[in-house]
């Protein structure tokens, strides 16, 4: 359906964010996505998108974060429970 401007625009917007993991070395998180509009609701539309992106980044990000925490507890609670199953 076109406004009553009958302009159709397209809105494109994305977020983006630097994870530092220590020791030198960061992860990047992207999305962008874009939608067809009327051209008098790209304001809206416009922060819609924007946050969809910035919501889909940060929960990658926590994921990401839940998952190092989870490799570094691996170790630790495996030696708290009599040692690591080396073999000799």
């Amino acid at each position: 359906m076109v406004g009553p401007s009958g302009i159709r625009v397209e809105v494109a917007r994305s977020f983006s964010y630097k994870l530092n993991c220590g020791n030198y070395e960061s992860r990047d998180f992207f999305c962008s996505q874009k939608a067809e509009c009327n051209a008098e609701d790209a304001e809206i539309t416009a922060e819609a998108l924007q946050q969809f992106c910035k919501r889909m980044v940060l929960q990658s990000v926590r994921e990401y974060q839940a998952e190092l925490a989870a490799e570094r507890q691996g170790p630790r609670k495996q030696e708290a429970r009599g040692g690591s199953h080396e073999a000799f």
